[in-house]
């Protein structure tokens, strides 16, 4: 009778520790930067290329389109790339031989500057 008592307080000690478990989920989203839109007019002023060795962003692009065009309402089109450029140094010495390598990272963006009518 003891080990029935045993094994049912058991199982209930575990089933009430198996429910107090969570799982964290962590979910990301891409936003979404440009919709065509029937209506709503704009007029386009004209291309944007921005460079940068740290990561830009979309704001930084909108702040350079807004430099170059003082009537730029929003950036569309936008495409991202990343030139990475790497440099091997080979030095000898007697009979020793060593190498370095640099590697240089510039992030490029570049869209269609636009203006609301």
């Amino acid at each position: 009778m003891k080990k029935i008592l045993f094994m049912v307080t058991a199982c209930l000690a575990l089933l009430l520790a198996m429910s107090c478990t969570s799982t964290i989920v962590n979910t990301s989203t891409t936003p979404h930067l440009y919709t065509n839109s029937t209506s709503t007019e704009f007029e386009i002023l004209g291309e944007i290329i921005y460079e940068s060795k740290d990561r830009v962003g979309f704001i930084e692009l909108l702040r350079a389109a807004r430099n170059l065009y003082p009537d730029c309402d929003y950036v569309i089109d936008i495409m991202m790339d990343q030139k990475t450029t790497t440099q091997i140094t080979t030095t000898k010495f007697f009979m020793r031989r060593t190498q370095s390598v640099e590697t240089n990272i510039v992030w490029v963006m570049r869209g269609t500057a636009i203006g609301y009518k």
